[in-house]
């Protein structure tokens, strides 16, 4: 499927046919998320998938109960991990690019430019600027595995009315992560149809507004 094809046929899905995701294909939209661009290459997202149904009840009631979240087939719990911003992490994934050959920084500019600068290294300015940072790139990566998911003949569902506190106690997860955003994923029982959108020329300007 061409990309600007899957981009025209993606739509909310929140009824889904009570049939299990074949792993191949949750791996395949795993894997659109891992290729989302990054800043600095410190690829901040971690995803937890959840297919047991228990579970999947547990984090519905942690959503308000929203019932296309308790129906859902399969649920990707994206996180944000902040650290990936901190200097070390930051540097190490800027080192990993150099060594590939995709640019040619001496360590010089490395350090005193790049990672010396507000403007290139949130960890300057603090925890809420690394947070910010990360969770734009976990938006990114969502937003691939979207597309990917209408690739694999999937329905999706970003949900974002979750208790996110809650469901990282639930999961257990690592003190150094949090929780963003569910993505829902299944066989959509439904057909629903494109959402309006507001024309190009109420959001799209040529060199001035």
């Amino acid at each position: 499927m061409e990309v600007s094809e899957a981009i025209q046929k993606r739509v909310t899905t929140r009824r889904w046919k009570q049939v299990p995701v074949e792993k191949e294909k949750i791996l395949s939209v795993l894997q659109a998320g891992r290729r989302a661009p990054s800043w600095g290459n410190v690829q901040p997202w971690r995803f937890v998938v959840i297919q047991d149904q228990a579970k999947i009840a547990e984090l519905a009631k942690l959503a308000g109960g929203q019932p296309h979240i308790g129906a859902a087939p399969a649920i990707i719990v994206c996180c944000g991990f902040m650290e990936a911003f901190s200097k070390s992490m930051h540097r190490e994934s800027l080192k990993q690019l150099i060594q590939a050959g995709v640019m040619d920084w001496p360590d010089e500019l490395l350090d005193n430019i790049v990672l010396g600068s507000d403007l290139f290294a949130p960890y300057r300015l603090g925890e809420q600027a690394m947070t910010i940072k990360a969770s734009e790139q976990v938006m990114i990566s969502i937003a691939y595995m979207t597309l990917e998911a209408v690739n694999q003949g999937l329905g999706c569902c970003w949900a974002g009315a979750i208790s996110r506190k809650e469901v990282h106690n639930l999961l257990n997860l690592p003190d150094n992560w949090f929780v963003h955003d569910f993505l829902l994923l299944g066989y959509a029982d439904e057909n629903p149809k494109p959402r309006p959108r507001k024309p190009l020329s109420e959001i799209a300007f040529w060199e001035k507004v």
